[in-house]
């Protein structure tokens, strides 16, 4: 049985058995024999109706390759020793690269049809509900290179992009630091754990923690700065190919919005970011410190009564139970689901990769989540919010799988409002001590610093990287350099200028992923988005929530601003509506500056 906590066997028994090897090879097959049927249909304007059952084959494909994937990367998650998930992963690219090459010829037929045809294909009984779907397969035609072009860059892909992605997280499930503090023995730990000992009330740990974190990165910054080079020169090479006017335009295609509600979103928080740096002045003052470091921005506050606010594995699960089943009962039904059925793996130990995720099979209806517990306030936070991206594929598991394929920016709405949900109900508590009020209050701003101010430096980072990668390869100082001037940007005066992480680049493991770029204003968005959200079920209560998920069943189903208008009546293209989601954390913050 695979490494970790949850039960994968669903998905399949083993990777060597013969029930996944029965799947992998019929995929294959039959990723092949669609090719051949798109290759002799006739066009769409000739013949609408005979490129019905193709696309809904092409759909059905697709399920099952995200079923195999998201077993492979749980395994290869759980341990990073475990060879089998990583060689496994890449013979799946073939698939994916015969899988990608439909999609071209889907492409190159879409862009030749013209209206009627298009509507006519619409109109077939076996694509109901698939219209927004396959509308913005369409409008991923503008910018496309010709089908042979494509076609080659499909081939092309598993050995380059995507290898170099392979590499990064093969370094970073086996990369090992150094926790190195006066007087005491040197500890050895994996990275995964370095957010952990960030989160220390003690200010040594959290140094010891990032020099010795970044001591580990620099070890293999050649590797890493190799990787992010070629992902993102790779990008630029496509987007001069398919004539893609800004590298910003495939990014907030995939987020599902328009540059206009991009803009809208960015202007608002630069114009409030002032209101997260008095948060992090005041958590300056809490901690004694002058100004704060890297390596301080999640730290724990002191608590005057000593001790900490860590908790075991069930009183976590206990506090989010509890949170759920007092304003959300169906949440709270669902999160109990999870836990029984071992949908999670939590424990800490060597060889799992860092970072946390929540994945999900179309064809099970079913989701896990990977994480690291070590009892940290932030680690139950995580869960909760791990469990809203569950709940959220939970609601929508009878729509078709098209109809399934929520952008990042709307796949941020759930995880967000429930981890929100967890921590007002902790807040509302009227049990709850003095210092534990405070360190929860710290969670709920420390997050609005992050969405406000670390998320725009991640921004901005990739931003300048894509600027400064069209004139040539950039070395790892170099790069450290772009990340600096970001962390100086966002932050401003807050942070020693002597204490900054020029290492980020490096650690954060987001920067890497080829599937998508920008893998960082969704979050913000998603934060605001919930926020949006919150305000509206305090104001209306119980009654809002069947609009709520009426709302997520949506979000693969029409754009982002279509969702808020029709379900909020909110225009997401008016920095207004940003500027009252960030504005409505000025109560909390004035409570917390006079604590």
């Amino acid at each position: 049985m695979p490494a970790g906590d949850w039960d994968l066997t669903a998905f399949f028994p083993a990777i060597d058995h013969p029930s996944y090897r029965e799947f992998r090879a019929a995929l294959g097959r039959d990723a092949e024999a669609l090719i051949a049927t798109l290759d002799v249909l006739p066009a769409v304007a000739a013949a609408p109706a005979a490129w019905a059952s193709p696309l809904a084959t092409l759909e059905e494909l697709g399920a099952r390759l995200g079923h195999l994937e998201s077993y492979l990367h749980c395994v290869a998650s759980a341990d990073a020793a475990d060879p089998d998930a990583p060689r496994e992963l890449a013979s799946l690219d073939a698939v994916a690269t015969a899988m990608e090459k439909a999609g071209v010829a889907v492409r190159a037929a879409f862009a030749a049809a013209d209206e009627p045809a298009m509507t006519a294909l619409l109109a077939e009984p076996v694509l109901a509900g698939a219209a927004h779907h396959l509308q913005r397969v369409r409008q991923d035609t503008r910018y496309m290179m010709p089908p042979a072009l494509e076609g080659l860059a499909a081939d092309l892909a598993p050995t380059a992009m995507s290898a170099w992605g392979r590499l990064y997280d093969q370094l970073s499930g086996e990369l090992r630091f150094e926790l190195a503090r006066p007087g005491l023995p040197t500890e050895t730990h994996p990275v995964a754990m370095t957010r952990t000992f960030l989160e220390d009330a003690d200010p040594v740990i959290r140094r010891a923690a990032l020099e010795g974190a970044n001591r580990a990165w620099a070890s293999v910054a050649t590797s890493t700065a190799a990787a992010l080079n070629a992902i993102s020169g790779t990008r630029l090479a496509l987007y001069r190919r398919r004539g893609v006017p800004h590298y910003l335009e495939p990014a907030c295609f995939a987020a599902g919005i328009t540059r206009t509600t991009l803009d809208a979103m960015m202007t608002a928080v630069r114009s409030r970011q002032e209101l997260a740096r008095r948060y992090l002045r005041a958590k300056a003052r809490k901690l004694g410190l002058p100004r704060l470091g890297f390596c301080d921005l999640m730290a724990a506050l002191p608590r005057a009564g000593g001790g900490d606010d860590r908790v075991t594995w069930p009183q976590a699960l206990a506090q989010i139970d509890g949170a759920f089943g007092a304003s959300y009962p169906a949440l709270a039904t669902f999160a109990r689901h999870a836990i029984a059925q071992r949908w999670v793996d939590f424990t800490a130990r060597d060889g799992k990769r860092p970072g946390g995720f929540c994945t999900s099979s179309q064809l099970l209806g079913e989701s896990r989540i990977f994480l690291t517990f070590h009892g940290a306030l932030g680690d139950a936070q995580t869960m909760s919010h791990e469990l809203g991206h569950a709940f959220h594929n939970w609601v929508m598991r009878d729509l078709r799988s098209w109809q399934r394929g929520y952008p990042m920016t709307l796949a941020e709405t759930a995880s967000t409002f429930a981890e929100e949900l967890v921590l007002g109900a902790r807040l509302a508590d009227p049990g709850l001590g003095a210092d534990d009020r405070l360190a929860l209050l710290d969670a709920r701003l420390d997050g609005a610093s992050a969405f406000l101010l670390n998320i725009p430096m991640r921004f901005d980072f990739e931003c300048a990287l894509y600027e400064a990668r069209a004139g040539g390869e950039l070395s790892g100082a170099q790069l450290g350099d772009l990340m600096r001037a970001a962390q100086l940007r966002n932050f401003g005066d807050v942070l020693d200028p002597a204490q900054l992480d020029p290492w980020f680049w490096s650690s954060k493991l987001h920067f890497f992923i080829t599937e998508i770029s920008f893998y960082n204003f969704p979050y913000t968005f998603g934060y605001l988005f919930s926020r949006a959200i919150g305000a509206r079920f305090r104001a209306e209560g119980a009654a809002f929530l069947p609009r709520y998920e009426a709302l997520l069943r949506d979000t693969g189903s029409m754009p982002a601003e279509e969702v808020a208008r029709r379900h909020l009546g909110a225009d997401l293209g008016s920095s207004t509506f940003w500027t009252d989601a960030i504005d409505s954390l000025e109560p909390d913050l004035r409570v917390y500056e006079g604590a």
